[in-house]
């Protein structure tokens, strides 16, 4: 049975910090707390190729009783304990049926498909090699009569007019690791120009398509396609590409419509792209990593898995990055009200977030989310809004938590830890509204979870809330 101790409290010379009604508290400050557990969604994502590992679900404990007594802390560990041994007993169980099933497709639905659908798929206009002979056959997939061989210098344009409502590059099909990157130019054209080569190509099986493919409708994309064949074969013959998007950029901003990817095992990069702000920024792959200089939308969405997502990402009014089995890192920027949402499994997040207002009047409410299991949630909120809200939910299992506030961040808090003693550190900072207040805390532990608030002066100002949780790793809130 664990002995509790009473809080540590030093008391440094900086100018005193206010507890609650006005009784001084010293400048730092470590209290001993527990949590309960919010059940963590199962983690999923999708690929483009059968290389991609099942899903494994993480458990998470179930809150223990509201009455307090000395067997807390007994039920507490073994449902830790039982929580490591169930998803322990889920990981092997899933890796041992993965080499088991490897080759037995239809059971497992290893044919995991990039979703294509509303998208005009029509062979006429495309790029084809239909002819190729995987066991001394010939094999059409319902395409034109082209029968085009690949070589090495095989290289297609295409032009995506700006005007068009989307921008929008797909891949379908066994396709090798190839790589996809953005690049801007000067020019005066109003048109995105797509450059596809064809890398290796051994089986003579890639399709490069204008999107869509017939029709008198303009185009606003490229779909990049290897067909299934009924006897699957070395990922050693998928065909490789590498593509190149140019897109116009002038020395003022410049306004794009939505930028999207569906793309399978494609490298991403962005390079800086800071003078062009895109309506939407949607892009999708897996393993291979997604890399993004600078980039600016009004909504952001990057999921990805095996491969790290890093960079500078810059939103208008939401930013949604997830992950697996791979980090994320990088900076976060909202210029307005809106939300964050980082997701991650097996491996670490990393991020500095800053929260911008331009010359919205009332302050905007900004709200993050911070998930992961296995691995561990670092976020630094570098720049709030005085007077602005901001809501923070951060949960992850058998991983440690560290959220550092910026001194803006005026409301509650509850943090919350099993089978650990999280750390609640009030440093004294200058007040950031420069009106010379002083900073006020108060808290109390209720059974196994500590809440508090902190606020500037005595005025009720801007509400904002922080829930972190973990089990099984260290806990710290930096205010």
């Amino acid at each position: 049975m664990a002995v509790h101790h009473p809080p540590l409290v030093s008391i440094p010379t900086p100018r005193p910090i206010h507890v609650s009604v006005s009784i001084p508290i010293p400048t730092l400050l470590s209290r001993p707390i527990r949590s309960l557990m919010d059940p963590q969604t199962p983690y999923r994502h999708y690929g483009a190729t059968p290389s991609v590992p099942l899903p494994v679900y993480y458990i998470t404990p179930a809150p223990p009783p509201p009455r307090r007594s000395k067997w807390r802390f007994i039920h507490s560990f073994l449902a830790a304990i039982l929580l490591l041994w169930f998803a322990q007993h889920l990981f092997h169980r899933h890796h041992w049926h993965i080499h088991r099933h490897r080759h037995d497709l239809p059971d497992w639905e290893w044919e995991i498909h990039m979703d294509v659908n509303g998208l005009d798929h029509d062979a006429e206009g495309c790029a084809v090699w239909d002819n190729y002979h995987p066991s001394g056959h010939s094999f059409t997939l319902n395409t034109s009569t082209s029968t085009s061989r690949h070589t090495q210098s095989d290289k297609y344009t295409f032009s995506i007019p700006t005007s068009s409502e989307r921008y929008h590059f797909v891949s379908w099909g066994p396709i090798d690791k190839s790589t996809f990157e953005v690049v801007p130019v000067e020019s005066d054209k109003d048109q995105l120009v797509v450059e596809v080569n064809v890398v290796k190509d051994p089986r003579n099986v890639a399709r490069v398509c204008a999107l869509p493919s017939k029709g008198d409708e303009e185009t606003y994309g490229v779909g990049i396609y290897s067909p299934r064949q009924e006897h699957p074969y070395p990922s050693d013959d998928w065909p490789t590409f590498n593509v190149k998007v140019f897109i116009p950029t002038t020395k003022k901003q410049q306004r794009l419509n939505a930028f999207e990817t569906n793309l399978g095992q494609f490298e991403h990069i962005f390079p800086d792209l800071s003078n062009v702000n895109f309506s939407r920024l949607s892009v999708g792959a897996a393993n291979v990593p997604m890399s993004f200089e600078d980039v600016v939308a009004n909504t952001i969405t990057a999921t990805n898995a095996n491969g790290k997502i890093s960079g500078k990402l810059t939103g208008a009014s939401r930013v949604f990055v997830k992950n697996a089995n791979a980090p994320i890192e990088g900076d976060v920027i909202l210029t307005g009200a809106g939300a964050i949402h980082l997701n991650n499994a097996n491996s670490p997040i990393t991020s500095t977030i800053h929260l911008k207002s331009g010359d919205f009047y009332p302050r905007p409410d900004y709200s993050i989310s911070l998930s992961n299991a296995n691995a561990a949630i670092s976020a630094t909120i570098a720049s709030q809004p005085v007077g602005s809200g901001l809501f923070i939910k951060g949960n992850t299992a058998m991983g440690d938590v560290n959220v550092y506030l910026n001194p803006a961040y005026e409301g509650d808090f509850k943090l919350s830890n099993i089978l650990g003693t999280p750390i609640v550190e009030l440093q004294n900072k200058k007040d950031p509204s420069g009106e010379g207040r002083e900073r006020h805390l108060s808290f109390q532990k209720r059974g196994s979870t500590t809440i508090g608030n902190v606020k500037w002066g005595d005025v009720e100002r801007a509400p904002g809330t922080v829930d972190l949780t973990t089990v099984g790793g260290s806990l710290g809130l930096y205010l």
